[in-house]
């Protein structure tokens, strides 16, 4: 249940500061008043979407807190999953600033939007013009089906999506190998032809940089022989390692009297011993120099042809290796193709069966769920003055023709409904959204709601202006059953109708004033002689004459 609401700088709020109580709260006031402000207040601590837009003009941030009771067992797993602290009330806060830096609070613990709308489905539902209008579109039916046993047919469903997840990617799959067999035998001859003719190539990675480092070294082979020869006989001749290891062993004579000294001779002991290595090496290559012109040939012909390979498939020789690994699969697949197909095959018709058995129970909970609803929405519309209503909810669903037909699943099942109904005796059902009038509309939604409330345990419904269009006796009906609601739920209500408004315990007018040029609003909780002006005002067109407050006073009394 709300038991505070406060409210800053939203919209044309600069500050204000409400209660709300158990049983019914009517708001009232003129069009425009700021009725609807203070709901659309309420729907954001209760998950909408934050605009910078309803910041008032002279403010940076606008902030909106509201304190609910802690009713039921799902309120507390929420907070207790989500690691926030409670003990016997909720407080939410949500501020909005103009640079688009908002933030949630609960219970004095940041949050993000996402678990205040997991939190907000127990607390609270506001029913506004537009849910009236959502009779009008047979796509919000299922919708409002699945949310009368919500946490049930949420583990239905989950089940389903997961079964249905599988069954789409085994389809997926198996299209694809069907795709690629098709593909594959088209290309097969060629495949095979390219197969052979790589295969024959034996080609290695790299082996043409490797081709152009050996011809290289043949083409150059009298230039690598003098330097070679000249090196080894500088470092013989000129006795230059012999030189450097006695300046090595003089260096180190002395290392023990000094540590650059020590550092040093470490130093030149590694020249020493690193130019040794070099010149046993190049004295290795010197003397395995040899040139052969049949291996020159070899080699150039060789690279010629790995060229021509190159070339002709648009590919380094690296690539070539790889592309030939890849149409030995495809080949080794074509010959192998009609077993994996036929697995595949299996797999498609084992998910198909599973998601089809877990869309049918799916279907069956909900077609059990529509047939309570039906016949307490025509217990309740008759109690609505619709004394010969006859409700229905069809199922039309188009049964899967084979494993292969995807189409007849969607991620909410397989059902698609819709609602019918008949007003007069006598008359056959119609669907709702072509045939009902608009206080027809706002009955039959009123039902909804009255089910809902008691079906999900809501401690708190709020209408804003659902009796739009209802007049007389009607709206006395209408009354009496958002009174009804009241005595399981908390209502609060925006109306403009006389007979809902004395029906209320709490009343509160909603006013707007001009200061200094600026729009603002007040609210005050009326006692019963406000109460009847007020209503007498509602009445008689905002003039208040003693016909219209001795009807007020009569519909007071009544209650």
């Amino acid at each position: 249940m709300l038991k505070h609401l406060q409210i800053s700088n939203y919209a044309i709020i600069e500050d204000l500061s409400l209660d709300f109580f158990g049983g019914m709260t009517v708001l009232t006031g003129e069009t425009g008043a700021g009725k609807s402000i203070i709901v659309d207040a309420i729907s954001l601590l209760l998950g909408d979407r934050a605009s910078k837009e309803m910041i008032s003009t002279k403010a940076e941030s606008a902030t909106v807190t509201g304190i609910f009771s802690l009713e039921n067992n799902a309120i507390k797993n929420v907070l207790k999953y989500n690691d926030i602290d409670y003990s016997d009330v909720v407080e939410i806060q949500r501020t909005i600033n103009k640079d688009n830096r908002n933030y949630i609070k609960i219970n004095n613990q940041n949050s993000s939007i996402k678990v205040l709308k997991e939190l907000a489905i127990h607390l609270a539902d506001i029913h506004s013009q537009f849910d009236t209008n959502r009779l009008i579109n047979p796509e919000n039916y299922l919708a409002l089906i699945d949310n009368f046993r919500k946490e049930k047919i949420l583990s239905y469903l989950n089940v389903y999506q997961h079964s249905y997840d599988m069954y789409r990617d085994a389809l997926q799959i198996y299209n694809k190998a069907v795709r690629d067999k098709e593909n594959t035998l088209k290309q097969l001859d060629l495949y095979q032809f390219q197969l052979n003719e790589l295969e024959s190539l034996q080609l290695s990675n790299d082996e043409d940089i490797t081709l152009q480092e050996q011809i290289n070294l043949l083409e150059n082979m009298d230039k690598i022989n003098a330097i070679l020869e000249r090196f080894h006989n500088v470092m013989i001749e000129d006795h230059v390692l012999d030189s450097i290891y006695q300046q090595k062993s003089d260096i180190e004579s002395i290392s023990s009297t000094s540590g650059d000294f020590l550092t040093l001779s470490n130093r030149l002991n590694d020249v020493y011993y690193e130019l040794d290595d070099i010149h046993q090496e190049l004295v290795d290559k010197l003397d395995k120099l040899d040139y052969d012109q049949s291996d020159y040939d070899n080699l150039i012909n060789r690279l010629n042809d790995i060229e021509r390979y190159k070339r002709k498939y648009s590919k380094t020789v690296n690539e070539l290796l790889e592309y030939q690994l890849y149409i030995e699969g495809e080949v080794n697949k074509a010959e192998n193709y009609d077993e994996v197909i036929k697995e595949l095959h299996q797999d498609v018709l084992d998910t198909y069966h599973i998601v089809l058995e877990d869309a049918n129970k799916l279907s069956a909970f909900r077609q059990d769920v529509a047939n309570k609803i039906t016949k307490e929405i025509e217990e309740t519309l008759q109690s609505l003055v619709i004394l010969n209503a006859q409700f229905e909810i069809r199922f039309i669903n188009q049964m899967p023709q084979n494993e292969f037909d995807i189409q007849a699943f969607m991620a909410t099942g397989i059902d698609t409904i819709d609602f019918y109904i008949s007003t007069n005796k006598g008359e056959p059902l119609k669907q709702l959204s072509k045939t009902a009038s608009g206080g027809e509309m706002s009955r039959v939604m009123l039902a909804f709601k009255s089910i809902f409330v008691r079906s999900n345990n809501i401690s708190t419904i709020i209408f804003d202006e659902i009796d739009t269009g209802i007049s007389g006796y009607i709206a006395k009906q209408i009354a009496n059953k958002i009174r009804e609601i009241s005595k399981i739920s908390q209502v609060i209500s925006i109306t403009h109708i006389p007979q809902v408004v004395a029906t209320g315990s709490h009343h509160i007018a909603v006013r707007k004033y001009i200061v200094k040029d600026n729009t603002k609003i007040s609210v005050q909780y009326l006692n019963y002689d406000e109460r009847i002006e007020e209503i007498a005002k509602m009445i008689s067109a905002d003039t208040v004459t003693p016909a219209s407050l001795e009807s007020a006073k009569e519909l007071l009394i009544a209650q």
